[in-house]
């Protein structure tokens, strides 16, 4: 037997509780009359101590209990050793493509199926399917879970090693930013997709778009260009920080797509941004440089802490080192690796204000060095009222598919087929049942024992 989360042992120290309770007993002192010596008065009361377990079997099950209920937090679980044979394994395929699926590869699933395949929805909670399903009408509407999702979620269902034949397309829109890693033997075959051409019209950084995009790549055109309208940005840096030139560098390859000038520390006017990069409280002169309704990023201040974490930006994760505490913020932009806000937003004073607990510097985090950082400033510069769907790469009609080095990638991910393999077992329900009983019994027990009394 192991546990998830050992450290919940210390519960243990709890059983001092009921050893002290059974080994300080207090018995009130009982006043008893005998024969003639009762003319000679009555003696006070008195109390005895004793240092005694009178009641075992009490002390022991609410000991018992106290283990148990400090096990359920450690989480307990038994590594099950299970045989795992190659003529078995899952056929994962989505239901509503289940029809025509099997209709173009029906040899293939009629195989694996006699050999004792399982059939099984690539959804999340991977339904068991029938051959009756390929009866139903193919639905129009699709399963909007990344593959990335799901397989790593099936990497808790289907047992390590096992054989997976998956039924999909290599679209690239299915995956998130990273690729996944699974525990079973994987044989990906693709779909052959109907449509590989398209196009549509996408609105980014103010500016309307023509996308046209095929399994190869997607090529985006600019149809309006008259939108040329300067952003001034304003940045303060504090002494002995040099966290601008980052920033710089983020501000000018946005100009540069967008085709918008991008003036850093204008001498006139009012600025639509401004960069605050001080430990110190943002001062009066800089927040009435930025134009009302503008946006305000500032470095926040306060203890540090430096702990191994990461920045979860568009998920992507982001490797973080150093951070400032921070407190409860009503919208969290930026999170880190235990949900605190990394990045929050605010009004305030008539600004949009951004509050950064970390820095632009390597030593605290590695996202100055990452290609998401223009990105992620990208909408906090331009001031995107719809960051959510800020960018192409979601457009359901992109059709770019994955390269055969990316689809290699995967099949490298996969874990090498064995014999035999280990599965982990909870036994949580079975601890929980056993303190039910234990605290039922020594309920009974406690109001079943009768009082002793002195006869006189």
């Amino acid at each position: 037997m192991q546990f998830l989360y050992p450290i919940g042992l210390f519960a243990l120290a709890a059983i001092i509780v009921p050893l002290v309770i059974h080994l300080w007993n207090v018995k009130q002192g009982k006043t008893i009359k005998i024969g003639s010596i009762a003319l000679l008065g009555e003696s006070s009361s008195a109390s005895s101590k004793s240092f005694k377990i009178n009641d075992w079997l009490l002390f022991v099950l609410r000991c018992l209990l106290l283990v148990l209920l400090a096990f359920l937090l450690a989480q307990p679980y038994l590594k099950k050793i299970i045989s795992v044979s190659n003529k078995t394994g899952w056929i994962l395929v989505d239901k509503n493509n289940f029809p025509q699926v099997f209709k173009t590869h029906q040899k293939t699933i009629d195989s694996l199926f006699k050999k004792g395949y399982e059939i099984h929805d690539f959804n999340l909670g991977f339904k068991p399917l029938t051959l009756n399903d390929t009866l139903a009408q193919q639905s129009k509407q699709n399963n909007k879970l990344s593959y990335t999702a799901l397989l790593n979620a099936a990497n808790q269902t289907v047992p390590a090693g096992a054989q997976v034949y998956l039924f999909a397309d290599h679209r690239l829109n299915r995956f998130e930013n990273g690729l996944p890693a699974v525990n079973y033997k994987l044989n990906w075959i693709p779909l052959n997709q109907n449509d590989t051409l398209s196009s549509w019209i996408a609105n980014y950084a103010g500016k309307k778009y023509e996308a046209k995009s095929n399994p190869s790549g997607t090529v985006y055109r600019a149809l309006n260009t008259s939108d040329n309208t300067p952003i001034n940005i304003a940045i303060h840096e504090g002494a002995g920080i040099t966290d601008s030139r980052y920033i710089i560098a983020a501000l000018k390859a946005i100009g540069s797509f967008t085709q918008r000038n991008v003036i850093i520390n204008p001498p006139t006017g009012k600025s639509a941004i401004g960069f605050w990069l001080s430990d110190e409280a943002v001062s009066a002169t800089f927040k009435s440089s930025i134009a009302p309704e503008g946006t305000l990023f500032q470095y926040e201040k306060g203890k540090t802490i430096t702990m191994p974490s990461f920045i979860n930006v568009d998920g992507k994760q982001v490797k973080l080192t150093k951070r400032i505490a921070s407190g409860s913020q009503v919208e969290k932009i930026w999170l880190d690796g235990f949900g605190d806000a990394i990045l929050a937003k605010e009004k305030a004073s008539n600004l949009n204000t951004f509050h950064f607990y970390s820095r632009f510097n390597p030593q605290w985090n590695e996202l100055v060095w990452d290609p998401l950082f223009v990105k992620a400033l990208m909408p906090i510069v331009i001031q995107d009222k719809n960051p959510d769907d800020f960018g192409f790469e979601n457009n359901p009609s992109d059709q770019r598919t994955l390269s055969l080095k990316q689809a290699a990638v995967i099949e490298a991910n996969k874990a090498v087929s064995a014999t035999k393999t280990t599965q982990n077992k909870p036994l949580e329900t079975t601890f929980w049942i056993a303190a039910f009983l234990i605290f039922a019994t020594e309920r009974i027990l406690s109001f079943r024992k009768k009082p002793q009394y002195v006869k006189n």
